[in-house]
């Protein structure tokens, strides 16, 4: 019977243990589900945000986004220059100067990209139309239009003959000018001070331009500094110190960030808003500011030059001649600097001192035309230097350089004079 008792014990313990299992089972039955049904595992869906609300629109018009602009791709197909066939057509020195302006035409191209990676396109329709400066209705360098999707840019010649300012300069610029009346439509709505005040900042050209309008005013530069709203005459050059104190005070890519926005839509005040964080007024304040101590530093010595200049016309050339020569060596980067060697070699011309005066004025107009406002008296009286030192053939051209001067009758007249006493 023993066996017996040992089985039924043993059964009684294997009975207790799956009692105990299926008590544990019903208790862990949610972690144990994978032992008889293992699930599939899946990516985590992904939320995806809502559709941004449809702007009420007509049922017929689909919403489609704005494709971005094509790429610019620098061609010069679109550039041309017309044909002068003016009074001044046979001038020797017209002659000579229309005859590299596709030369300067070209390099005009490369330095606007240089200067500012801004370049013409094959859209971009431009044509340079040299006329006399006599038969202009402006004053400025060059007038740019446009007209039925193409630029026209009125380029007087004279100028350039007589090197006022650089044909590559001129056109540079002139070209910065009309390659955004084509691309950024809002640029045509701006006013003009920052048309043209963009165009000479982008090309490089403003600082002789501006040069040469403090020179030729009578007024003191700092009255040149005028609210941008009221520059009129002299909108091109405060809208260049405005937009030169810009880049001076947030960098260059303030200005580019500036028309960016134009081309994007925006009028000119939001694009400025937009790129500098400032309004109109803070803007103008900041330019008022940079532009009269940039005028006040570069002009300082200019009642020095005045002073000089009564005395020479008060027939005091020995005393006259000793301030110019100072002023000319000691104030070199002033803006009067250039003005201040016309007047010195003046007195030598009138001082008899023809082989030094002729030799000042060669250096002036070879080496630095850019820097006076006199180039035409400049060549008138290096003629009359050659002519009284027994010279004349020597100074036939510098009077038919003279004779060109577009903004000077009685000059013109001289020159014409002294050019029938040679002939």
């Amino acid at each position: 019977m023993r066996w017996w008792r040992y089985g039924t014990e043993i059964l009684g313990a294997v009975l207790l243990s799956l009692a105990a299992l299926a008590v544990v089972v019903y208790i862990y039955r949610n972690d144990l589900k994978w032992l008889w049904a293992p699930a599939v595992e899946t990516a985590p869906a992904i939320r995806q945000a809502p559709a941004p609300p449809t702007p009420p629109e007509s049922a017929d018009k689909a919403v489609r986004p704005t494709a971005p602009p094509p790429p610019r791709v620098l061609s010069i197909e679109g550039l041309s220059i017309k044909a002068y066939t003016g009074e001044l057509a046979l001038d020797p020195n017209v002659e000579k100067t229309l005859g590299v302006l596709d030369a300067n035409l070209m390099d005009a191209v490369k330095d606007l990209k240089d200067r500012s990676a801004l370049f013409p396109a094959s859209q971009d329709v431009i044509t340079f139309v040299p006329v006399s400066a006599r038969d202009c209705s402006f004053t400025e360098a060059f007038s740019a239009s446009l007209e039925n999707g193409k630029v026209r840019v009125m380029l007087p010649i004279e100028p350039l003959a007589l090197r006022w300012w650089s044909a590559r300069d001129v056109m540079s610029a002139a070209l910065a000018a009309g390659i955004l009346f084509k691309e950024v439509p809002e640029y045509s709505n701006a006013p003009v001070w920052f048309r043209y005040g963009a165009a000479l900042y982008l090309s490089g050209f403003g600082q002789v331009y501006s040069r040469r309008t403090v020179l030729d005013s009578d007024r003191p530069p700092l009255q040149l500094v005028r609210p941008l709203n009221d520059a009129v005459d002299m909108a091109w050059v405060d809208g260049y110190w405005a937009v030169r104190a810009l880049a001076a005070h947030r960098g260059d890519g303030a200005v580019k960030d500036w028309i960016e926005g134009m081309r994007s839509g925006l009028g000119w005040k939001a694009a400025l808003q937009q790129s500098t964080g400032e309004s109109f007024e803070a803007f103008e304040s900041r330019y008022r500011t940079w532009a009269s101590a940039y005028i006040g530093d570069r002009c300082a010595n200019r009642k020095v030059l005045l002073d000089a200049v009564a005395l020479l016309r008060q027939q005091k050339e020995e005393e006259a001649f000793p301030v110019l020569k100072d002023f000319v060596e000691n104030h070199p980067l002033d803006f009067y600097a250039g003005n201040a060697r016309y007047y010195l070699n003046y007195a030598r011309f009138r001082l008899g001192r023809y082989n030094r005066a002729i030799d000042g004025f060669t250096d002036l107009l070879v080496n630095a035309p850019y820097t006076t406002s006199w180039q035409g008296k400049a060549q008138y009286f290096q003629g009359r230097c050659y002519q009284l030192s027994g010279y004349a053939p020597l100074a036939l051209n510098h009077f038919l350089l003279a004779s060109l001067s577009p903004d000077d009758d009685l000059l013109v007249k001289l020159a014409k004079k002294r050019l029938k006493e040679i002939q």
